[in-house]
């Protein structure tokens, strides 16, 4: 039997942070009532999510970039997409630049890409989520 090391690779910080955010399917219409109830189940999970949904720092290892910290375990992936399915709403994957002259890159995923962990990707760039078991633990730039 033999082990293969992979060298150590050093962390460089990046001047950028990801940031997870629930919002409303900008391409669905809702009533005043449908409004109020996206709201309310974002802040439910936005605070049962504790961390989830803070700006998490970038770092570059050796040509990739990912995110600094891992998440907490705190809301399972399973929650969120039913969440999602229920109260119409995406989760938008930002990476924004400290640097107000770069443009942030941002995508939009829908519970079936959380569900099967796909690749989001938009325009602008894509994503990847870590996971571990049922749970968002960071972001890679896919």
């Amino acid at each position: 039997m033999s082990f293969v090391n992979k060298p150590n690779q050093k962390m460089k910080p990046q001047p950028f942070k990801f940031l997870l955010e629930l919002v409303p399917n900008p391409v669905s219409t809702c009533t005043p009532q449908q409004k109020l109830a996206q709201q309310d189940i974002i802040n439910q999970i936005k605070l049962a999510g504790a961390d989830l949904f803070r700006p998490n720092p970038a770092v570059g290892i050796g040509s990739e970039l990912k995110s600094k910290e891992l998440w907490k375990r705190e809301v399972k992936v399973s929650d969120i997409a039913s969440a999602m399915e229920n109260y119409d709403l995406v989760m938008r994957v930002n990476m924004k630049s400290e640097d107000c002259n770069t443009p942030s890159v941002a995508v939009m995923a829908t519970a079936a890409n959380l569900r099967n962990n796909e690749v989001i990707s938009s325009p602008s760039g894509a994503f990847s989520l870590v996971r571990h078991g049922n749970y968002i633990r960071g972001v890679d730039v896919a």
